[in-house]
């Protein structure tokens, strides 16, 4: 964590819905362990860790989280839970230039609370996101060494259901970035209505 001018410590921090479902991490996993044995070199996604960003923040001070709590609480409280599906795989950006494989998420929701989120924070002076796509990211390529092989298990999961879990609630995280990776630490949890 930084300070800003005002000596405000600063986090880096997010919002996101978490993937909590045994089942689903397991099949995740298993999805994980065929992508490495692609020998196509990746960092995959802790399993602790698996989650759908809806808002990537940045670095904020107490303050501004505050406000942002303060902003997103009526509008959240609004939404009901939701079925989400993960079902699929794909990649960002460009086949030539692979570096993250993710399993899609379906459901009409997630639209609807990432557009909410987002022109709540906009009018707080975050940046508007340009094209949101529900995704759960699993890895991160490192390189194009054996992305043939990588590619064929990306094939062979691309219309893959790995099943669905009820989403209760959006989460407001920080993300402290250590050498082992990202630790993440639910700061507030927006609960939605129960159906």
């Amino acid at each position: 964590m930084g300070e800003d001018a005002c000596g405000e410590e600063k986090m880096r921090s997010f919002i996101s819905i978490d993937i909590t479902s045994k089942e689903l991490l397991d099949k995740v996993k298993s999805f994980q362990t065929n992508l490495k044995n692609s020998a196509c070199p990746m960092k995959v996604v802790e399993r602790e860790n698996l989650h759908l960003t809806l808002k990537f923040l940045g670095e904020i001070g107490e303050s501004s989280y505050k406000r942002i709590v303060e902003s997103l609480s009526p509008s959240l409280s609004e939404f009901s839970s939701f079925e989400v599906n993960l079902k699929g795989t794909g990649f960002f950006p460009s086949i030539s230039d692979l570096r993250v494989v993710w399993v899609g998420m379906d459901a009409p929701e997630i639209v609807y609370i990432q557009k909410d989120i987002d022109e709540t924070l906009k009018m707080m002076g975050f940046k508007e996101d340009r094209k949101f796509v529900p995704h759960l990211t699993v890895s991160r390529v490192k390189s194009s060494l054996n992305k043939k092989s990588l590619l064929n298990v990306l094939d062979e999961y691309r219309d893959y259901e790995f099943g669905s879990q009820q989403i209760t609630s959006i989460n407001f995280k920080k993300s402290t970035l250590t050498p082992q990776g990202p630790i993440y630490e639910t700061l507030k949890e927006f609960k939605l209505k129960s159906v």
